[in-house]
């Protein structure tokens, strides 16, 4: 022994403890400076907090929305919009206490994205279209919809208003998604009874850099970008028309390209076909009736897929049952027009979902088919 200790590992590694002085020193900066610029813009640090805000995890079926609240500013792209909830945290025209039992013929909305009316109030949506004209008319309508739904959450979800809150309906209208087909495929899968996540592990964690960073944010996008380009990723070569009319999207490729059905559509179809199966079995226990709904993306509309495998599927698969099946491909794939001019008119600028013209005429629609079913209480279907 010398007498002398050992230099320090700051001492011994000076260029390592510069890049980390100078790397927290950054990421310091990063996240006040970014903090400062989300409250002036967004009232919040975190940019996709409002976002977020409303929506709460169920250990049964995954997620839904937080019960009884306002979110007064949301934000859907270029859309500002305000969300409220009743105590069943379904999007709701006011916060309201929602009875279990009800003397009025009552409908239940079921879907994803769409059917919850993304970018707009409940009044605007097409379900509260449908609401604000039947209110009259001794039907009540409840929409149970959350983003991001496919049917296993359907049924579960149903299953859970069912069995465990003990709410009553009359009706189940279910809106069912092209993008639903992906996430049976690839997104849920049922555990011991519960709803779970399998798809994309980095979410949480994107989610986080996305909503406190600038610099961080950005490598992870050119990175992502980068990466999807070299493997030839999903949605990686899309042009900036594509994403303007918002087609050529992955998630809806699959009733086009025969690639895109091998890869996810036959077993998302067959996965869909079974938790529908479970979903129907559900309510005829409980003398439940049920409308099927289809709809178009705009990838369907550009590429004219009228008798899409989309529709063949789901009208057999409902036939089978003796359901009634409205059929929306017609209203927005017309042979002759202008597809892209059918785009622009019905959907969001570069968004794959309804604008308020599309809401009426999905409302409509649903509207017609719904007077002409006059063999249930007060002219609705049983």
């Amino acid at each position: 022994m010398d007498g002398h200790s050992s230099p320090s590992w700051i001492r011994r590694h000076p260029k390592t403890t510069l890049f980390l002085i100078v790397f927290v020193a950054a990421m310091v900066i990063d996240l006040t400076g970014t903090g400062i610029y989300h409250l002036f813009k967004y009232g919040t640090i975190h940019k996709l907090a409002n976002r977020h805000a409303m929506g709460v995890r169920s250990p049964v079926f995954h997620h839904t929305m937080q019960a009884s609240t306002q979110y007064l500013f949301q934000q859907w792209g270029h859309l500002q919009y305000a969300v409220t909830t009743n105590s069943l945290g379904f999007k709701d025209r006011a916060v309201r206490e929602v009875p279990l039992t009800s003397p009025q013929y009552r409908l239940l909305f079921m879907g994803d994205s769409f059917t919850q009316g993304m970018g707009f109030e409940y009044d605007k949506t097409f379900v509260g279209l449908i609401d604000a004209t039947l209110a009259g008319k001794n039907v009540e309508v409840l929409n149970a919809a959350v983003a991001s739904y496919s049917p296993i959450i359907y049924f579960k979800k149903t299953e859970h208003l069912l069995e465990t809150v003990g709410l009553r309906f009359d009706h189940l209208v279910v809106f069912l998604d092209i993008s639903d087909i992906q996430d049976e495929a690839e997104s849920y899968e049922l555990r011991d009874g519960r709803v779970v996540w399998t798809g994309d592990r980095l979410t949480a964690l994107r989610d986080l850099v996305y909503g406190y960073t600038t610099i961080p944010r950005n490598i992870w996008h050119l990175t992502a970008k980068a990466n999807s380009l070299l493997t030839n990723g999903p949605n990686a070569r899309r042009t900036d028309e594509e994403k303007a009319y918002a087609i050529n999207d992955h998630r809806s490729l699959w009733t086009i390209d025969e690639a895109v059905y091998a890869q996810y559509g036959a077993r998302g179809l067959a996965e869909a076909q079974q938790h529908m199966t479970m979903l129907y079995d559900l309510i005829t226990r409980y003398g439940i009736g049920m409308t099927l709904a289809v709809y178009p993306w705009p990838d369907q509309i550009l590429h004219q897929d009228l008798d899409s495998v989309q529709v063949a599927t789901w009208q057999a698969w409902a036939a089978e049952r003796s359901i009634p099946f409205l059929n929306l491909f017609p209203d927005f794939v017309r042979p002759g027009a202008d597809p892209k001019e059918s785009i622009r008119r019905f959907h969001i600028a570069g968004d794959v979902h309804w604008n308020e013209v599309g809401h009426q005429l999905v409302a409509d629609r649903f509207l017609q088919y719904w007077r002409m079913r006059s063999t249930g209480p007060a002219g609705s279907p049983s």
